[in-house]
């Protein structure tokens, strides 16, 4: 027993843990990023560089490619994931994130499926497919569909995704019995 009465089940001896990464993606987004946010910072401190427009709209051009550069910062965040499956849930998290950005509970499944991604399709990060749902799309190829009890579905791209829905399929008959 745990503290405050709780029992802690010891973890569990079948546990997926894979993802996926693509170092173009982060590397390009990391580019993107730089260059926009000199180029931004150089027409902000002389927007006599750009000599056909006012002083004004050179430095709002160079707010606008700073405020660029950090949104590009998503590029750089997207381009890996991990997903963790063991006998309470399967979870996802992008890079750089402590906690699982999303957590799916046996319960709220209701059917774990191997799906085959487009990425040229789809195009490549967080994406919604209006025939499949929502995915993180790093890579084209063989990917983890999670379908909800509530009929909607998330897509991840993992390495092997082929022992991860046969993991999952495994909890997912071990919940229903």
């Amino acid at each position: 027993m745990g503290q405050h009465g709780t029992v802690r089940r010891p973890a569990s001896v079948s546990r997926w843990e894979g993802g996926m990464r693509s170092d173009f993606q982060f590397v390009l987004g990391n580019l993107l990023i730089l260059g926009f946010l000199i180029a931004g910072l150089v027409l902000v401190i002389q927007p006599d560089l750009l000599p056909d427009s006012s002083e004004l709209e050179a430095r709002i051009l160079g707010a606008v490619l700073i405020i660029l550069s950090q949104l590009l910062s998503f590029t750089v965040i997207l381009s890996a994931n991990r997903v963790v499956i063991d006998g309470d849930y399967i979870a996802w998290q992008p890079r750089f994130h402590r906690r699982p950005l999303r957590k799916y509970r046996w319960h709220q499944i209701k059917d774990v499926e191997l799906y085959q991604v487009k990425g040229w399709i789809w195009g490549y990060g967080f994406r919604f497919n209006p025939r499949v749902g929502w995915g993180h799309i790093i890579k084209s190829g063989p990917a983890i569909r999670i379908i909800k009890s509530n009929g909607r579905s998330f897509v991840i791209t993992v390495v092997d995704a082929e022992d991860a829905v046969e993991t999952a399929k495994y909890f997912l008959a071990g919940k229903s019995s």
